[in-house]
């Protein structure tokens, strides 16, 4: 790991040996933590956390997780898990640090994945058609994962290689989960794929508006697609999210360029066209009035080290 690593990766991985060591199952597993910046190492929310030397392929153990954050594209992580890969030990690559993977060794003629806010970003700097929405993808050993909230779910999946089924059941309901997903289950693609809080039809607008960012549809047409009346889209909206669908869909789209400005190198004239917007300074404007500052403020910011 490095500096501005997740946090939450980092406790669902450990979390959940913790949680199998306790099961008693006769499998004790034991874990390092390690960087090449070692010592105290500061993640993405300032928990310091203590990492042994990462020496570059020396030292390695039966798995590998690289955790993502700020820093994925630097040290010497990459040469680790090329390490394993011979060795045919698993590597897990959690949401950003499988983004810089991909970036890294595009073309890439397996499938691959990341968490999906990162696969949109990657859609528009370039090709890598074996991108997919799933939660994992196994590449020669290589696992790159959605990462976040799916850490524990990856582990337990992981960890059933030399667990029973009963002890992996028991290993989730121990981390209060009501499942462990499969990888290759869909990620939710934005709060329209989250039907647990939004209603159905409500959920379905939502969806269709984080599905058209780059032609944005007419409120009308977002209406009939999710089965709505203008007027009953707009009571929804309304009532459970406090705004109007058109206000809604506009901090969707700036949103997503907002992902694309900090993380992309593109021109800010292309992320205003692929969000909807018919100018830069359109996408300016918009952005400003809604989060306070411009496209060009937010990424000298991110120039300057802020962290996402």
């Amino acid at each position: 790991m490095r500096p501005g690593f997740s946090h939450l990766e980092l406790s669902s991985v450990i979390g959940v040996l913790q949680a199998a060591n306790a099961l008693e199952t006769g499998v004790q597993f034991t874990w390092q933590v390690a960087s090449d910046l070692p010592g105290l190492v500061s993640s993405s929310s300032e928990v310091l956390v203590r990492a042994e030397p990462a020496i570059g392929d020396q030292y390695l153990k039966d798995y590998l997780f690289v955790t993502g954050g700020s820093n994925c594209s630097g040290g010497n992580w990459m040469q680790r898990a090329r390490a394993m890969q011979k060795l045919r030990r698993p590597v897990l690559l959690l949401s950003d640090a499988a983004t810089a993977y991909i970036r890294a060794s595009a073309p890439l003629s397996g499938p691959v994945t990341t968490h999906w806010q990162d696969a949109r970003a990657l859609a528009e700097t370039g090709n890598y058609p074996t991108v997919t929405n799933r939660l994992a993808e196994n590449n020669a050993g290589i696992f790159t994962c959605a990462g976040h909230g799916h850490t524990a779910e990856i582990v337990i999946r992981l960890l059933s290689e030399v667990l029973s089924p009963q002890d992996c059941a028991e290993l989730t309901s121990a981390m209060v989960l009501e499942t462990a997903r499969g990888f290759s289950g869909e990620q939710p693609k934005g709060a329209g794929g989250n039907f647990n809080f939004l209603g159905g039809k409500l959920a379905k607008a939502i969806a269709i508006m984080e599905e058209s960012v780059e032609a944005p549809l007419p409120t009308a047409v977002i209406a009939e697609k999710a089965g709505l009346s203008v007027r009953h889209m707009e009571r929804l909206f309304l009532t459970h999210l406090d705004t109007t669908p058109a206000r809604h869909y506009r901090r969707v789209r700036l949103k997503l360029a907002g992902k694309l400005i900090t993380d992309t190198s593109l021109p800010v004239v292309d992320i205003a066209l692929a969000c909807g917007f018919p100018s830069s300074a359109s996408l300016a404007k918009a952005y400003r009035h809604e989060f306070g500052v411009t496209p060009h403020q937010l990424r000298s910011g991110r120039k300057g080290g802020s962290a996402r």
